[in-house]
């Protein structure tokens, strides 16, 4: 019995660790409809890209606090 469930444990131990870090995608669209942007967020790290999939920002939020920076790496805001 503790060998069934040992073999158990090792087979779905790494198909919960993926599903923990799916990434979820979004849209921002305006009041017409027209697409803005598209949200990947994976974990605590969120993408912003335009249309074309050139980025725009990226997000990450840790311990609820959220920094937000441009393409290069430049700080652009901090959220509590």
């Amino acid at each position: 019995m503790k060998k069934i469930l040992a073999i158990l444990t090792i087979l779905f131990f790494p198909a919960l660790v993926f599903a923990a870090d799916k990434t979820l995608k979004g849209e921002i669209r305006d009041s017409s409809g027209k697409l803005l942007y598209k949200t990947y967020t994976r974990g605590g790290v969120t993408e912003t890209r335009d249309p074309s999939g050139k980025l725009v920002t990226k997000s990450k939020t840790t311990n609820g606090k959220t920094e937000v920076r441009s393409p290069s790496g430049k700080l652009l805001f901090k959220a509590k």
